[in-house]
């Protein structure tokens, strides 16, 4: 067990680095998003919201580690509430962006200015009643001295068939992402029927906003997939080796906390705005007026 804890405490000091840049990375992302009248569109304001949930996730992560109790445990729920609200907002900025472009004139699924800020309401609604079996569920145990309960080491029935209901949840959220994305690079990139009238910087723009997208999805599902499997896996099947599952269960949460530094780098190197945004806030430089391309 010595050196399980110390690969635990490794592994939690090698992703310090990755969880600051991901804290004040996304909370420059919002203040941005906050203080810039320009940026003021509905999918900057997903984009916020993701950055919110990315923020209380890399506060809650110490707790995994350090937490003791029964509040603490409960409280762990709120960090998965908060991936699933990224969860969702991705598959909401998708859907929002198949029809914003190849479905422009049918405007009953757009989101605009008045209207996102209750979608984001109702994407933690949906959030917090998905996520409401975790405060059921999760509890201390004086016996393993840790939390048992869903996306645990110690799940008792229940517990196994939420957390596999859930990645069922999480792959066809994929599946729709894959099927939205999937359509919008075969219509910009190989039939030519998106922007195919929109010319120049707007067009090259258009198709990069869209890449960025397809991006920060990948980035989500690449640090958050090695864990959905590992637990789904050992939800359903054969108990493996102790000291092996928890070493396991250690590198894929690790691997899911640093991918959460990812978003603000993607932003700060794809978009004109937020890097403007990133040095007027980090230089302290008054905001100017800004005439490029918003992410709308």
């Amino acid at each position: 067990m010595v050196e399980t804890d110390s690969l635990e405490i490794i592994l939690f000091w090698t992703t310090i680095p990755f969880l600051m840049v991901g804290l004040i990375g996304n909370v420059l992302v919002i203040r941005i998003v906050h203080k810039t009248r320009d940026m003021h569109t509905p999918t900057n304001y997903l984009l916020a919201n993701m950055a919110v949930s990315d923020v209380i996730t890399i506060l809650m992560w110490p707790l995994y580690f350090f937490g003791v109790g029964k509040i603490v445990c409960k409280f762990l729920a709120l960090g998965e509430i908060s991936i699933m609200v990224s969860s969702i907002t991705l598959t909401v900025l998708a859907v929002e962006r198949y029809h914003a472009i190849l479905k422009p004139f049918r405007t009953r699924l757009r989101l605009r200015e008045e209207n996102s800020k209750l979608a984001i309401a109702c994407i933690w609604i949906t959030s917090v009643i998905l996520c409401s079996p975790e405060f059921i569920f999760k509890d201390w145990s004086e016996r393993y001295s840790t939390c048992i309960g869903p996306w645990t080491l110690e799940m008792n029935q229940a517990s196994k068939v939420y957390v596999i209901v859930d990645c069922s949840h999480t792959l066809f959220q994929m599946a729709v992402m894959l099927y939205c994305y999937g359509s919008l690079i075969r219509g910009l990139y190989f039939t030519n029927t998106v922007c195919s009238e929109i010319v120049g910087e707007r067009s090259f723009e258009k198709k990069k906003l869209v890449i960025t997208f397809i991006l920060v999805t990948t980035g989500f599902f690449i640090g958050y997939a090695p864990t959905a499997v590992f637990y789904t896996v050992f939800a359903t099947g054969d108990q493996m080796d102790s000291k092996l599952s928890y070493a396991l269960s250690n590198v894929v949460d690790c691997i899911f906390a640093a991918s959460l530094c990812c978003n603000p780098i993607l932003y700060a190197f794809r978009s004109k705005n937020f890097r403007v945004g990133f040095k007027r806030i980090i230089l302290c430089r008054k905001q100017t007026p800004q005439n490029e391309f918003q992410l709308q």
